[in-house]
């Protein structure tokens, strides 16, 4: 089922954790793992997930994660989380790495298998295939005005074209001549 709302930096720290958890990936050296005390939406899937990866200030090995992506042009980075071991041998760094690892695995993976619950910007213009389906290649443009340029050039060539707005998940199916 679609989602009604953007996850958050939170929703999907805790969703991979889930996942690691259910696949018996999180070792069992943890202190904590914890969510951002401050999430934010996560409105397009084209981020990047950043890591670091050290000894703490005082105790333990630290893994920390974060998103970088770019909104409105300029730079933009928040916290999805924390692991912590109190550790510090160097067992204990190569399992954080693992640890580090498997999470990049498990988020790439959930992220692909549900893009359209991380595109909430822009609007998406698909051509209905003659079968009724909407075809798997299309183009995601930032306004709706380039969306309906688009939507004219493809209905020069095809029956059907889908619009979609990704804020507010509104489809509007277009026929050549209609």
């Amino acid at each position: 089922m679609a989602r009604k709302r953007p996850m958050t930096t939170e929703g999907l720290f805790d969703t991979i954790c889930k996942i690691l958890k259910e696949k018996g990936k999180l070792p069992d050296i943890l202190d904590y793992g914890l969510a951002t005390h401050s999430p934010v939406s996560i409105t397009n899937y084209e981020y990047g997930l950043k890591n670091k990866l050290d000894y703490g200030g005082n105790e333990g090995i630290y893994l920390d994660l974060w998103i970088e992506y770019t909104a409105e042009g300029k730079k933009c980075a928040n916290g999805l989380g924390t692991f912590k071991t109190l550790r510090t041998d160097d067992e204990a760094m190569h399992i954080m790495a693992a640890l580090l690892a498997d999470f990049i695995i498990e988020e790439y993976a959930y992220v692909n298998a549900n893009l359209d619950d991380f595109t909430w910007e822009g609007v998406d213009v698909h051509v209905i295939e003659g079968s009724g389906e909407k075809s798997k290649w299309g183009y995601s443009c930032g306004t709706m005005e380039a969306a309906l340029k688009r939507k004219d050039e493809l209905l020069m060539k095809y029956n059907k074209v889908i619009v979609r707005d990704n804020e507010t998940r509104e489809e509007k199916i277009y026929e050549n001549g209609g």
